[in-house]
C-alpha cells in the first residue's frame, strides 16, 4: 500500500465530534496535513497494511497503535482542549506541527513510515510561515493566446481558489472565485477544469448535474474577445 492521507483530530467521543471547538480543530489542523499529503503524492511511500495515518488526542491516552479495517494506522497522544483552545492563532501552528510531530514518532517506534521527511516538510512550512499554497491547474487557450491558472490556498481558518488569467505579460483578470471550510469535504468536488465553452471561458465542478457543473464563467468579451 502507499500512504496516501495524515489526519490529526480530537477523540470524536471524549471531546463531542459535533461541538463548535472539535469541528474547529478538525478544521485547522487539515492546514498543515493537507500540506503533508501533497509531498506525499510524490514520495509514494510503501506501507505494511495502511495507507492512511489518524492521530488521534486524548485527555489521557491508553490504547495501543492499531491498524483497523479501513486500512488506518490510528495512534492516541495527549490532548487539552482548553490549551489548544487558548493558544494565539499566530502559534497555532506550532502546536499542531508539535502534535504531529508527537504522534509520527510514535507511529514509527512501531511501523515503517517517512518520518525524516515528514519532518523536514513540517519544518519546511514552518519556515514558510505555514503558508500552504499551491497550483490546481494551468491551462492555455493558444487560439486566444490566454494563459489560465487556479491557485489553491490554506489557511487555519479558510481555504480560497484564485483564478488568474493573463495574456503574455499582461494580466487580465484575477480574482478569488471560491472560500470554503479548509476542509478537503467543503472544497474539493467544487472545481475540476478550465474550458471554453461557447463565448465564455467556464471553471467547472466535479458535479455531474447541469445545476451545479459551473463553479464560475465569465464572457471572453470581457477579456477583450
Amino acid at each position: 500500500m502507499i500512504l496516501k492521507s495524515i489526519y490529526l483530530y480530537p477523540d470524536l467521543v471524549e471531546f463531542n465530534a459535533s461541538s463548535p471547538d472539535h469541528l474547529a480543530v478538525r478544521d485547522q489542523t487539515r492546514h498543515i496535513c493537507k500540506y503533508l499529503e501533497r509531498k506525499l503524492v510524490f514520495l509514494k511511500f510503501p506501507t505494511e497494511g495502511f495507507n492512511r495515518i489518524c492521530l488521534i488526542g486524548y485527555s489521557n491516552p491508553q490504547a495501543e497503535i492499531y491498524i483497523n479495517s479501513s486500512r488506518t494506522l490510528s495512534a492516541p497522544i495527549a490532548f487539552n482542549m482548553a490549551e489548544c483552545r487558548g493558544t494565539p492563532p499566530n502559534l497555532l501552528g506550532d502546536y499542531f506541527s508539535n502534535l504531529l510531530t508527537i504522534g509520527l514518532k510514535r507511529c514509527a517506534s512501531e511501523h515503517k513510515i517517512p518520518l525524516s521527511e515528514m519532518l523536514h516538510w513540517l519544518e519546511e512550512l514552518k519556515k514558510n510561515g505555514y503558508r500552504n499554497k499551491w497550483l490546481f491547474k494551468e491551462k492555455t487557450f493558444r487560439q486566444f493566446g490566454i494563459k489560465c491558472r487556479l491557485d489553491c490556498e490554506l489557511t487555519l481558518d479558510v481555504f480560497t481558489l484564485r483564478l488568474h488569467i493573463t495574456k503574455e505579460d499582461k494580466v487580465l483578470f484575477d480574482k478569488k472565485i471560491l472560500t470554503t471550510a479548509p476542509d478537503e469535504v467543503a472544497f474539493h468536488y467544487k472545481f475540476k477544469d478550465i474550458i471554453i465553452e461557447g463565448d465564455h471561458l467556464v471553471v467547472t465542478t466535479r458535479s455531474n448535474t447541469e445545476d451545479d457543473r459551473v463553479r464560475y464563467k465569465i464572457p471572453l468579451s470581457a477579456l477583450g474577445y
